[in-house]
């Protein structure tokens, strides 16, 4: 396991300080939150930085190498954003907001006579609920750390790319929700064909037992007829009926 990586490294080697976090994909991030959000702001900073700077000189052909060079910049700091994003989002998930010493400090410095759930729910809308994180924050980075495997898709995606491409947030999250969809449809479509089995074992039920009556019915039918029980006049309308059902017995047995 990689030495714990604290803001202050950065300074002394900044390549050194991003390579380990890309390298361990962000194990070696710290335990403490609010360490890992001052790597998440520093390494979102820099991302954003040399992303800037690669579209402003993205069409000067003299300044081809720079604009590499920043492009190759911006998709390391990015990586390293998204592995501390995930990091954070690991710490979060731990955090319940009501034993937040920031959340119980700001219950006791207001009102008494005030409903707590109320300024509960003031202070968290102004500051976040966990760790004075923005809730869309901490809740993209927990979207995030639960699916690691997505975030590593996206990064390699990135970095096997022809051309230098920025692993980004958003893409992540985008690639989440549309794996989600598709899990619910696959879910929605298996408990669909249950369903049609179920029905169809009771069509299949109903059938053998409409098969065992039917054939009672012509037995009956036949002591009937010998009888005098049908009308002559009957007898088209009856072998008009019975090559209907023929056909249809027919085609049952070819379909098996």
């Amino acid at each position: 396991m990689n030495s714990l990586i604290t803001i202050e490294k950065t300074k002394v080697d900044e390549e050194k300080f991003m390579n380990e976090i890309i390298t361990t994909k962000g194990a070696c991030l710290p335990d403490n939150i609010e360490d890992v959000i001052s790597i998440f702001e520093f390494t979102d900073f820099k991302a954003k930085a040399f992303k800037m700077l690669s579209d402003k000189i993205k069409n000067i052909e003299e300044q081809a190498d720079l604009y590499q060079s920043a492009q190759r910049s911006a998709q390391k700091w990015s990586i390293t954003s998204l592995y501390a994003q995930k990091r954070m989002g690991e710490l979060t998930r731990d955090i319940d907001p009501e034993k937040s010493p920031r959340f119980i400090n700001k219950i006791k410095k207001s009102s008494t006579n005030d409903d707590v759930n109320s300024r509960a729910a003031t202070w968290m809308n102004k500051d976040g609920p966990k760790a004075g994180i923005p809730t869309a924050t901490w809740r993209d980075a927990e979207m995030i750390a639960k699916n690691p495997d997505v975030l590593d898709r996206v990064i390699e995606k990135a970095k096997s790319s022809n051309t230098i491409e920025i692993p980004t947030k958003t893409a992540v999250l985008n690639t989440i929700r549309v794996e989600r969809q598709k899990d619910i449809n696959e879910r929605a479509k298996r408990k669909g064909d249950a369903k049609i089995i179920n029905e169809t074992t009771t069509a299949t039920k109903d059938y053998y037992d409409l098969i065992k009556g039917f054939k009672s019915g012509i037995e009956l039918a036949i002591k009937n007829a010998a009888v005098g029980k049908f009308a002559p006049e009957g007898k088209n309308f009856m072998i008009k009926k019975h090559n209907e059902i023929r056909n249809l017995m027919k085609q049952l047995e070819e379909t098996l």
